[in-house]
């Protein structure tokens, strides 16, 4: 048992130790992906917007009017695309359809303004990849940087973003950290320059009321300012802030107000992204953080003591196969002091000492007197002869 106990701590601290590289290593970059079978809907809303009403045209009305307007922006995963794009560039990749419209608080089609794209991106950075079949307004498009989304754990840098309107990516660069009923989210922001994005014709009459003269070709111009609120473990957009403004420009004319609004996502729709998303984000970094680091120090510490009681228990051996040895709890073991003989002990030692040593006296003492003897002896007989 002694032997049995460290081993089975050594055991138990290598499991827990390799548990710990397994969270981190396997099974978080599993989790860390945008679903292929994404289906979600935000929503953008502003109370007071200045817009062009199309429907004007048609009945010769004001062509500049103010008056609320939302946006609804849709998402939907192809997941079969999403599998054969990956199989076709070795890559992990998602293949989305997105959709987005406008409208007034006319009940009656068509929108103010609508989008529709085929997006390609990675399923861990959220980043384009053109390849496909993308596209936007059944359009070829060679998307760039981020589309919907920021890669999981998102840094506290600039990420190039794309805008749909002008078909290119701006800079969005971090300005700060904020909470948002609780969640931590980091606050980016993009400028988009005024940019001549088309050209259109327009009736003569929206420059001038009742002049019945030819189409006006004008140039259509954007701008914009974007405000991104983004969780950073997720890379989810919680909130989003746009300040746009489309403008109708033709020479010798007035500027014509096409579009100026400041939308932003509804409460609900920001609650309901703050729930969902929460929850994962907590889920996410105790997989990355939490689990990994608890394990690997319970698995370290089960290996020290492990180590150290497998030490201990070889001295204890030790002291059991050598008398010589005394272990003092908290003392290293030192030897053992032979104890004194016992007088039962002495008088033996003084025999075997007189039976050795007294036996070479009395063998000397006999040899030296037989020498006389011999001496006296022969001394006699020499007298006797004489």
């Amino acid at each position: 048992m002694r032997k049995v106990l460290p081993a089975i701590i050594l055991a138990a601290g290598a499991f827990f130790l390799t548990m710990g590289l397994l969270f981190r290593f396997y099974a978080y970059p599993k989790l860390a992906v945008v679903p292929v079978d994404q289906n979600s809907q935000q929503v953008a809303y502003d109370p007071n917007a200045k817009y062009a009403d199309v429907k004007a045209i048609k009945k010769k009305g004001p062509f500049e009017t103010s008056g609320p307007i939302t946006t609804t922006a849709t998402v939907i995963g192809n997941k079969e695309a999403s599998e054969n794009a990956s199989e076709q560039t070795g890559k992990d990749l998602a293949v989305w359809q997105t959709g987005q419209y406008t409208v007034n608080d006319d009940p009656e089609p068509p929108p103010m303004d609508g989008k529709k794209a085929i997006i390609v991106f990675d399923r861990h950075t959220g980043e384009a990849v053109n390849c496909c079949g993308e596209s936007q307004d059944d359009q070829d498009v060679a998307h760039k940087g981020q589309l919907v989304k920021w890669p999981f754990r998102t840094e506290q840098k600039t990420y190039e973003y794309w805008d749909a309107t002008t078909e290119k990516a701006y800079p969005a660069t971090y300005k700060g950290t904020e909470s948002i009923d609780g969640l931590t989210v980091y606050r980016f922001e993009q400028d988009v320059p005024k940019t001549k994005f088309m050209t259109q014709e327009v009736p003569r009459f929206i420059y001038k009321p009742g002049d019945k003269g030819g189409p006006v070709q004008t140039d259509r111009y954007y701008s914009n300012h974007r405000t991104f609120w983004i969780e950073p473990e997720t890379g989810v957009m919680i909130k989003l802030q746009e300040e746009q403004k489309q403008t109708l420009e033709a020479t010798g004319y007035r500027t014509i107000t096409a579009l100026e609004t400041t939308s932003t996502f509804t409460e609900d729709t920001v609650k309901k992204n703050v729930d969902e998303y929460k929850s994962k984000a907590t889920a996410l970094k105790a997989v990355r953080l939490w689990a990994p680091l608890a394990l690997s120090l319970l698995g370290a510490l089960l290996l020290l003591g492990g180590l150290l009681m497998a030490v201990l228990s070889g001295r204890r051996g030790q002291a059991v196969d050598d008398p010589g040895y005394v272990i003092r709890r908290g003392r290293p073991p030192r030897r053992r002091r032979p104890s004194p003989p016992t007088t039962a002990e002495r008088s033996q030692q003084r025999m075997r000492a007189v039976v050795t040593g007294g036996a070479g006296f009395i063998g000397h003492g006999i040899e030296s007197s037989c020498v006389g003897f011999r001496r006296r002896l022969t001394h006699g007989i020499i007298s006797v002869a004489k």
